[in-house]
């Protein structure tokens, strides 16, 4: 009777391990696949919303508040996905200014300064908008993502992704909710938020349009959720395809680009 009892407990045990065994399997492979599927939703999307080649593109940046209008504009030369150079255009007042982004690093560099200065992607450039946000910083390679759920957005399935920022890398925002677009992968809008999780920016992607041979959105909008009248528009227009030389992008060129 022992024997059969404790052939018996074996079984059970042996049962209770195989479950246990599976389960982590399972979620093991759960997990891994929905980083995978998270990581070529975010590579689709961004490649859309930014191309992959060398070009230029002029930025108009409009921003309304308390009834009042701020018109500002740019010139946006990117070279890959890690180098950027902001030429400010208008005011008048701002022109020669320049903002380099490259790499980890980011520089502003005003004319009547002795040399360059450091800054963070995330500091403020004017209305709603960041530095980040008119250098077109990519998040792919800045962000880590995690495919948290599908929703409807506007009648649209869209895949809603939780992006938390890498370490050490130029990002605007701690933590981004991204919804994309499940047919087409475009981007549709964009909720930025604090390290604590606490949302402060919701940016949609409008006015698609072909840019460089891609449906891509031309306006950005900007709404800031802390004071609903205060809204940031940026429109990209006459995007170039361009080859432009590693110099310009180096921090101590800055005055002569």
């Amino acid at each position: 009777m022992r024997t059969e009892e404790f052939m018996k407990g074996s079984r059970q045990a042996c049962w209770v391990v195989k479950v246990m065994l599976i389960a982590s399997l399972t979620t093991g492979t759960v997990a891994i696949a929905g980083e995978t599927d998270a990581a070529r939703i975010l590579e689709k999307a961004e490649a859309i919303r930014n191309p992959t080649e060398d070009y230029s593109v002029d930025v108009d940046l409009v921003d309304s508040k308390d009834g009042k209008v701020d018109f500002r504009s740019y010139e946006t030369l990117i070279k890959g996905r890690d180098k950027a150079l902001v030429k400010f255009v208008k005011p008048e007042s701002e022109s020669g200014t320049r903002v380099l982004m490259t790499g980890p690093d980011m520089y502003v560099y005003v004319p009547t300064s002795a040399k360059p200065v450091r800054i963070s992607a995330n500091q403020k450039l004017t209305g709603n908008a960041a530095y980040g946000d008119v250098a077109r910083l990519s998040f792919l390679g800045n962000y880590a993502a995690k495919l948290k759920s599908t929703e409807k957005n506007d009648g649209k399935e869209v895949y809603v992704l939780e992006l938390s920022s890498i370490p050490d890398r130029p990002v605007t925002y701690d933590k981004i909710e991204y919804r994309v677009d499940v047919k087409t992968f475009r981007p549709v809008k964009a909720v930025y938020m604090t390290q604590s999780g606490k949302p402060i920016r919701e940016g949609t992607f409008e006015d698609f349009g072909e840019v460089l041979g891609v449906q891509r959105p031309r306006t950005f909008v900007l709404r800031n959720l802390l004071r609903s009248d205060h809204v940031t528009k940026l429109k990209f227009k006459n995007p170039k395809q361009k080859s432009f030389p590693d110099l310009m992008f180096e921090k101590q060129n800055l005055g002569r680009n």
